[in-house]
């Protein structure tokens, strides 16, 4: 993706325009997801620290530091390097909110104003030195250091170059650190399988008419059938949209050693409900149980292995597969 037009589609995301309009949009934003969502991988609700942040810091960060402490008793924290970090409100949350013991960030991001975001955000948060460095997916980048972390969130399925990517990664990754992340591994160019298509069309002839219109038409017309995007429609809006997502499972999960591996959903609800999610009114009580019916069929069909789960998170280390 050209760098002005992945400037002008980053940046647009810092507009409170933009942002209050992904809050009518964005399908996690229907009642209840958040708790499912996290629940896949942590086993419990948000109110009973199911975060995902939280799993995979008692689960992998900190017995981490723990055994760095063992190596070297005056280790204060752990270094990291996140893939992408946007403005890294994300990478800041993890450190203050969910308390990463994370003593070294460096954020790796093309965009120099979202750049110029993370130092500021940053900038409170004393404890942890940071640094904030250009770099594109698909170009090499020198770099010498090697991390305890490797971080990555909803980004590096917009590699077009993923070879290259996992041999960064792996050359980065200290022998027995962790790749920690989330993110999308559905069809590439957000597309739905022939086999799933048919389960998310009948879910959504089920809806009633009120959570079938789509939020960006302005006549709030609603949708009589499914629609799913096309090829075409997903480029144009973003060239680098899961431009190899499908060979990013593959890819990844087999040249990296898998310590941890959870389901995120986003199979069926992801298209069922983008563009739809400000139709659900928290406040009715029926609206809310659609809502959590409609999670539960997408949690147990990837618990039966029905459907695999479009989001994951997961937890690796260095194997000898990448040449690096």
């Amino acid at each position: 993706m050209p760098y002005s037009d992945r400037e002008t589609s980053t940046r647009a995301t810092l507009s409170p325009a933009w942002q209050e309009m992904q809050q009518r949009i964005d399908w996690m934003s229907v009642p209840g997801m958040a708790d499912y969502v996290n629940g896949l991988v942590s086993g419990k609700r948000l109110d009973q620290g199911g975060h995902w942040a939280i799993y995979a810091r008692d689960r992998h960060v900190a017995p981490l530091l723990a055994r760095r402490k063992v190596q070297d008793p005056a280790c204060a924290g752990l270094t990291m390097v996140s893939m992408a970090c946007g403005s890294a409100h994300i990478e800041r949350a993890l450190i203050v909110e969910f308390e990463w013991p994370i003593s070294s960030l460096l954020g790796l991001e093309y965009d120099d104003v979202l750049r110029s975001q993370a130092r500021e955000a940053f900038r409170s948060v004393p404890h942890c030195r940071s640094e904030f460095s250009f770099y594109d997916f698909n170009h090499d980048l020198a770099l010498d250091s090697r991390f305890d972390l490797v971080f990555t969130c909803h980004s590096i399925h917009h590699a077009s170059d993923i070879e290259r990517l996992l041999a960064l990664m792996s050359r980065i990754l200290k022998p027995d650190g962790l790749l920690i992340g989330i993110d999308y591994f559905g069809p590439t160019r957000f597309q739905i399988e022939h086999d799933v298509l048919p389960i998310i069309e009948e879910l959504f002839s089920m809806l009633p008419p009120a959570l079938r219109r789509d939020l960006r038409d302005p006549e709030g017309r609603v949708q009589e059938r499914f629609a799913p995007a096309s090829i075409k429609e997903v480029r144009d809006a973003d060239l680098s949209e899961s431009v190899r997502s499908s060979d990013l499972r593959t890819l990844l999960f087999s040249n990296f050693r898998v310590v941890d591996l959870k389901p995120m959903g986003g199979t069926l609800l992801r298209w069922l409900l983008q563009y739809r999610a400000g139709n659900f009114d928290p406040s009715k009580e029926e609206h809310v149980a659609i809502a959590r019916l409609l999670q539960f069929i997408e949690g147990e069909l990837i618990a039966l292995r029905r459907i695999k789960s479009d989001d994951l998170f997961f937890a690796l280390q260095q194997s000898d597969r990448l040449q690096v």
